[in-house]
């Protein structure tokens, strides 16, 4: 009795179709088109990272750096005479010439130790008013600024391993390994004569860890 029951909903369905094709064709591309456009969004969902999962990178970078003092400059880690975080962005990047043209052979300022070419690229990246202080927060941020250009965002989307990802940073900050290739535990400009890795690989690679979405 329950089959013949469901034989003739069948029935009444198909014919109600038949006379229907316009409607239930109608439906079935609605389906098909929002199972596409859902399928299309997911492939291309970007993930974004959490700035606050960058704390321990960071912080590795700024000890073998800076010994983590923002007003640290090159060959002087220790520096407390001269107040970048009390200075503008449009001051500390006018010291920064000076500084090269009194013969210094870096221009590298600050808790991460930022050039004076990567600044200026910064400001413009970030749409910076040189006016706004040189201040912890900004020098973070400039950092973060960083980290995103040598691909975080890519890291947690998979599409660098943490030793590609490693290996990019070790061309923005010296005093990392280079991670990948021939003597990997060596800084990525050893043969300057200036720099060498302070830090060892695996340290990098337990820093990058928590970064996530």
């Amino acid at each position: 009795m329950i089959a013949r029951f469901y034989r003739k909903k069948v029935r009444l369905l198909k014919r109600w179709a038949r006379s229907n094709r316009l409607f239930v064709g109608a439906i079935v591309a609605v389906l098909i088109i929002g199972t596409l456009a859902y399928t299309s969004y997911m492939q291309n969902k970007r993930l974004a990272v959490n700035p606050a999962t960058y704390t321990s990178l960071l912080q590795l970078i700024a000890t073998v750096e800076s010994k983590g003092n923002y007003n640290a400059y090159f060959g002087n880690a220790s520096n407390t005479s001269i107040d970048f975080t009390k200075m503008s962005i449009k001051e500390v990047m006018q010291w920064q010439a000076d500084f090269v043209r009194q013969g210094s052979a870096s221009s590298a300022v600050g808790r991460y130790q930022i050039v004076d070419t990567t600044l200026a690229g910064l400001v413009r990246q970030l749409h910076l008013s040189t006016a706004e202080p040189f201040g912890q927060a900004t020098q973070d941020k400039l950092a973060i600024a960083l980290l995103e250009r040598r691909g975080a965002e890519r890291y947690v989307n998979g599409e660098l391993t943490r030793d590609q990802f490693a290996a990019n940073l070790a061309m923005e900050w010296a005093a990392l390994p280079k991670v990948i290739g021939d003597n990997p535990n060596d800084s990525y400009y050893a043969s300057d004569g200036l720099n060498r890795s302070l830090v060892s690989v695996d340290d990098v690679r337990n820093a990058i860890e928590p970064i996530s979405p």
